[in-house]
């Protein structure tokens, strides 16, 4: 019995509700779910160790969040059966639901974090410039441009992926910019920006192609010339000139296998080097979060037990004010 009333009592509600409150204000502040590298640039050695290794950096999917949110609810739910069904069975006095109506909305809020918890799917794409993904619905989503600020010493700042949204060939939106902690909703999905990278272009170009269309490869990427295959393996960094870099490339087809280091202007099968130059690669999350609507939900129950809560407080006030004695 001493366990149950501690478990509903108004203390330990207070308390986990403080900490819940605290600990969600500092999630916010700090950008969530990005890649470790940024926390280490834009962060103190000692503040990015605190954040990656508590998990502060997915902190409402973490076990901080997660375990007292449960015993907050379990708390909640106790403590507002407990109070509705006394109020219900009060037979003298006016019936106050402000309290529970509140409490209500609150358990509807915890319901939701548990069912964006379970229910949140999250997919994870990288693009240049140019690249185009289908998202779930159908729409396909095009890399526009990308643009990676810095501040004056080195810093990174932001990361801006400009996108354009197109269904049926039908264009939903022309252009919109995903920035840190600046997601872009398109229909059920919340797409945010979570990672930048520098990778390596190259540009091949064939003589014999009378549109001079230059091939484009990205490191990792594979190509067929006729039966052999070409693969883009990596990038070096040249000695003499300093600064300059070639491409080390695998090929393999009927003679056999062999690497060929090339830079600019060096012919690779029947192929010549045109340019090898660096590639923004963006990082983008897409997010459906099944909960969203039951915590919007949620918050117009806390929204109306407190308005009813400070309405009937004041009716009681003024009931009370009336009675009392005036002065002579």
């Amino acid at each position: 019995m001493r366990f149950y009333q501690n478990l509903k009592s108004i203390k330990l509600a207070v308390g986990l509700l403080v900490y819940l409150t605290i600990t969600g204000t500092l999630a916010t502040l700090i950008p969530q779910g990005l890649d470790p590298v940024y926390y280490n640039s834009n962060y103190p050695k000692f503040v990015a160790t605190l954040i990656l290794e508590t998990h502060f950096h997915r902190f409402f999917t973490s076990i901080l969040f997660l375990a007292p949110a449960i015993l907050f609810f379990i708390n909640l739910t106790l403590c507002t059966v407990d109070r509705f069904w006394k109020e219900l069975k009060k037979k003298r006095g006016p019936k106050r639901f402000g309290p529970d109506i509140l409490h209500f909305g609150l358990i509807l809020l915890t319901i939701g974090a548990i069912v964006s918890f379970s229910g949140r799917q999250e997919g994870y794409v990288e693009l240049a410039v140019g690249d185009k993904v289908e998202l779930p619905d159908g729409k396909l989503l095009k890399l526009v441009d990308f643009k990676y600020l810095v501040y004056s010493d080195g810093r990174p700042q932001d990361w801006i992926s400009t996108v354009q949204v197109t269904e049926g060939g039908k264009t939903v939106i022309e252009k919109a910019d995903i920035r840190v902690n600046h997601p872009l909703q398109v229909g059920g999905l919340k797409l945010y920006q979570v990672s930048h990278k520098v990778s390596t272009e190259l540009l091949l170009q064939d003589p014999q192609d009378p549109r001079g269309k230059p091939i484009h490869l990205v490191q990792g990427d594979r190509i067929t010339r006729g039966s052999t295959s070409l693969f883009f393996m990596a990038v070096e960094k040249k000695t003499q000139p300093a600064g300059e870099v070639r491409v080390v490339i695998h090929t393999s087809g009927p003679t056999g296998t062999r690497v060929i280091r090339a830079e600019k202007g060096d012919r690779v099968l029947d192929l010549t080097v045109q340019e090898i130059r660096p590639l923004d690669i963006t990082g983008l999350e897409a997010v459906k979060d099944p909960g969203i609507t039951l915590v919007f939900v949620s918050f117009i129950f806390i929204t109306l037990g407190l308005v009813m809560t400070f309405a009937e407080r004041l009716k009681n006030l003024s009931k009370t004010e009336k009675r009392s004695p005036k002065p002579r």
